[in-house]
């Protein structure tokens, strides 16, 4: 990891809530249809003739269905909206159809062309009025690296196009707190610098108010994250990727008054430090509950600087801005290859190490003592087993399962002895630890 070192920290003005969580998840094998599905299904096919059309599935989001039922102009009932891919004459492309149902069943309204063959997400936000929802939706265009993000408006049985954008990422909050939701659109780096872009309805229709570039090294997204950066400032966390190996947190926060994006440089706020660390590493969060979110750090643990390891162990501080400096909201261990996190007491902080004893598959909490080698005073151990794991049958650590996720038991064993300011019971360690 490259050293920390004095580094912009851009900043842009925003304000509201979280943005749109998405996570990641592939259908492999479409579902079986429901009756209700099914009958959509008819309503499809007697509007485009054919029935040589299959539904498409949003890969992320929370509406992960072909069939999306939501009150668009909030007249207490609701419409569906269907993604299918329909077939003519050898041409294949994405579709979106908008249904409502009557006393003969569902019918199809509108039949909407898509972008491309895939479904990114599928989203609902009032962007235009507060009293009816538009359309969010990403399509992936086919041979090409990005998505494009239109949002549609839906009024009198009717769609109309208002917006249309590229984007690698997306958040969809109310930033400037007038009641309308915004969009935050983001790109990678192409033939330009990635962009962050703020896009809201102004004067009559959807516009983009304002934009600031992504750092130049970036490759890609992991998370965005909307909250508090200090007293008295919103802002939006973009955890990128530069290059395969290390990300770094941009923070970008909004003029509410005005709506519009602008660049804070770091002198403005007396910070000096880099957020780069190296991956696989955890995302910005508000991880003490204070309303405020927290950066992510990343320093070698005691002992790995000079020990020569091809994989070193790190430490994970989380930062928060307060009055222009950096202050300590927690640290974490993390195994992220076994799928939990520890948080280290403040008494072990830069004052304990952890060794891996691969054949095991544990890691040894040792009082770091010069170098890991010779630190050998043991304060805790942690390990996760299977039913086809390795057991010694010699063993004489008494370890005890404290978690259990799937066919995998967390174990902790805590040595007996005193080292006062550094031990810790068994319950003390069990609400230290965390599963991923």
């Amino acid at each position: 990891m490259k050293k920390i070192i004095p580094a912009l920290l851009s900043v842009l003005m925003l304000t509201s809530c979280s943005g749109l969580q998405f996570g990641v998840n592939e259908l492999i094998t479409p579902p079986r249809l429901t009756a209700q599905q099914s009958e959509i299904y008819d309503a499809i096919e007697l509007a485009v003739g054919t029935d040589a059309f299959k539904f498409r599935y949003p890969r992320r989001g929370e509406n992960l269905s072909a069939c999306v039922f939501h009150d668009l102009d909030h007249d207490g009932d609701e419409e569906a909206i269907a993604f299918y891919e329909l077939t003519v004459n050898g041409t294949t492309s994405s579709w979106m159809s908008i249904l409502d149902e009557d006393k003969n069943g569902w019918k199809s309204r509108n039949q909407i062309p898509g972008e491309g063959g895939e479904i990114d997400f599928v989203s609902f936000a009032p962007v235009e009025n507060e009293n009816s929802s538009n359309i969010i939706v990403g399509w992936n265009a086919s041979g090409q690296e990005g998505n494009i993000c239109k949002v549609y408006g839906f009024a009198n049985d009717a769609v109309t196009l208002s917006f249309e954008g590229e984007y690698d990422e997306v958040m969809i909050k109310d930033v400037d707190g007038n009641g309308l939701d915004e969009l935050l659109l983001c790109t990678k780096g192409r033939t330009r610098n990635g962009i962050m872009s703020l896009v809201k309805y102004r004067s009559g229709r959807i516009v983009k108010t304002s934009e600031v570039e992504l750092p130049s090294a970036m490759t890609g997204f992991e998370q965005l994250t909307y909250g508090k950066f200090t007293s008295g400032l919103s802002a939006v966390f973009a955890d990128i990727y530069l290059g395969s190996d290390e990300m770094t947190t941009f923070v970008a926060a909004v003029d509410e008054r005005r709506s519009v994006i602008s660049e804070l440089r770091s002198e403005d706020i007396g910070i000096f430090e880099s957020f780069e660390r190296p991956v696989p590493t955890l995302c910005s969060n508000d991880v003490n509950g204070d309303g405020l979110i927290d950066i992510p750090i990343s320093i070698l643990l005691p002992g790995y600087e000079e020990s020569g390891e091809q994989q070193p162990l790190y430490l994970t501080k989380y930062k928060t801005v307060k009055q222009g400096e950096l202050e300590n909201a927690s640290s974490y261990i993390v195994n992220f290859a076994a799928g939990y996190q520890f948080k280290m007491p403040e008494s072990w902080d830069e004052k304990v190490t952890v060794k891996r004893l691969s054949e095991a598959n544990e890691w040894s909490f040792c009082i770091f003592n010069k170098s890991l080698h010779e630190s050998t005073t043991e304060l805790m151990r942690i390990r996760v087993i299977s039913p086809s794991s390795y057991h010694d049958k010699l063993e004489t650590a008494k370890f005890e399962t404290v978690a259990q996720k799937g066919i995998n038991s967390y174990q902790i064993y805590i040595p007996s002895g005193s080292y006062p300011g550094y031990s810790i019971t068994m319950q003390q360690a069990k609400n230290l630890l965390e599963l991923l």
